[in-house]
């Protein structure tokens, strides 16, 4: 848990310190149309209500849409935890629609949400696995930093969640992404 509180406050300093002076700076407009396509891979902290603590674990996502305006994207994506130890693996994840809102046409910062299906996933090598699959949801915001015309380096961190009759998973993710607007 300790590890997830700084982990957010890092990704809110960053974000805070990118003003819209620095997206003005970086030498490419903040321009938004057509599709777009993000990637990103990072930490994640997989929790759930009976879980006795937090685990950390490889974390990342895609996502794919279009642009209604400079302010909304629409689209779907997917979500994704896991770990392996010992010959077990654990995967959480969801598949969702999502919409990316920036409050400012010209900014960087967005704010993500999504509602779908989610997945938790146990295997233990030699004995086979199971799933639960129930309602996903996302939150989640970033900040596009352009390096192109049409490329931005995006930090992130977003949380998702899965809850099904019989189990539920929750995980926060940091990370690093690329979008192509």
């Amino acid at each position: 848990m300790r590890a997830l509180v700084r982990a957010t406050s890092v990704v809110a300093l960053i974000l805070a310190a990118l003003s819209p002076r620095a997206a003005s700076a970086q030498g490419h407009p903040q321009t938004r149309q057509g599709f777009w396509f993000n990637g990103g891979l990072g930490y994640g902290s997989l929790g759930c209500q009976d879980c006795g603590s937090r685990e950390g674990g490889l974390s990342g996502g895609l996502a794919i849409g279009g642009s209604l305006s400079q302010k909304v994207l629409i689209g779907a994506g997917t979500n994704a935890w896991t770990k392996s130890e010992n010959g077990a693996t654990l995967s959480v994840g969801t598949l969702t629609a999502l919409i990316r809102f920036y409050p400012s046409a010209t900014g960087g910062f967005f704010l993500l949400g999504g509602l779908g299906v989610g997945q938790v996933h146990a295997e233990v090598s030699g004995f086979g696995g199971g799933s639960e699959t129930g309602v996903g949801a996302l939150v989640g915001l970033g900040y596009d930093i352009r390096v192109g015309q049409n490329v931005s380096l995006t930090p992130y961190w977003n949380g998702f969640a899965m809850s099904s009759d019989n189990s539920d998973a929750n995980v926060g993710q940091i990370g690093l992404g690329v979008t192509v607007h």
